[in-house]
């Protein structure tokens, strides 16, 4: 099997670079189980503590790859692919550890909704975002559904997914799609920095904030008892009496994730 994902780590920090440059990083069947097992090998790691997605070439990704998806004969066959470009998605919330979308080009279809899936997203400034479903005559996948409408609203998620209109990186920012923009030539080393600043937190504690955000249908009264639960256990670590010691001490923290 050739590398559709290919994967590197460095200061704690996972590399995931979708590599399929040829067809802008289209979704094939291979890219999508490879996306999946490496993300599961970086949450096994206990050494890893942030997690990017990025893609080779000039394309973040196309979304589907058409031709694979043409190719799936049977209702059953197409519902499984689906469900597995699904499962990347449910896997990206479900980890303890952020991951942060590296969108170094056109992220259209399920590529656009793949970014907004990240905890966090930064663009470079060339890079445009498409809800390009209805130009093949297909409705939104990979999170779309829930994601889309709860970043932008309601009215705007519609119109982005009837019209499939091109989104600027620009207009991508101040949609709240994104975090950042940047210039194509500082993107990387601009995310690694972010990615390592995230790196050096308390990664427990870090694991807790995400759990709580995500539970976005929480009432008040549920999130304060997730306080009460977490900031107990949390308070009982090593990584608490660590962050003590070294504001006492005027130093950075050494986070063990203990």
């Amino acid at each position: 099997m050739s590398e559709a994902i290919l994967y590197e780590t460095q200061d704690h920090i996972a590399l995931l670079t979708m590599n399929r440059p040829q067809a802008l990083n289209a979704m094939s069947a291979d890219l999508v189980e490879q996306c999946i097992a490496r993300l599961q090998e970086a949450g096994a790691d206990d050494d890893i503590r942030c997690i990017i997605i990025t893609g080779a070439g000039r394309a973040f990704s196309a979304g589907g790859d058409l031709g694979s998806l043409d190719a799936l004969h049977t209702t059953e066959e197409r519902r499984r692919f689906i469900a597995k470009v699904g499962a990347i998605v449910q896997l990206i919330h479900d980890l303890p550890k952020p991951v942060i979308a590296m969108v170094n080009g056109v992220a259209a279809g399920a590529g656009f909704n793949l970014a907004i899936a990240c905890d966090l997203a930064f663009a470079a400034e060339s890079a445009r975002f498409i809800q390009s479903f209805v130009n093949v005559g297909l409705s939104p996948d990979c999170g779309g559904f829930y994601y889309l409408a709860k970043t932008v609203g309601l009215a705007k998620a519609k119109e982005l997914m009837f019209t499939a209109r091109p989104v600027s990186a620009a207009e991508a920012l101040q949609l709240n799609l994104l975090n950042a923009v940047y210039k194509p030539e500082e993107l990387k080393d601009k995310v690694w920095e972010f990615a390592a600043r995230i790196a050096q937190g308390a990664p427990l504690a870090i694991a807790m904030a995400k759990k709580a955000l995500n539970n976005t249908q929480a009432s008040l009264e549920d999130s304060l008892t997730f306080e009460s639960l977490a900031s107990s256990a949390l308070l009982g670590t090593e990584d608490f009496r660590e962050g003590v010691r070294a504001f006492n001490e005027k130093r950075a923290p050494q986070f063990a994730g203990k």
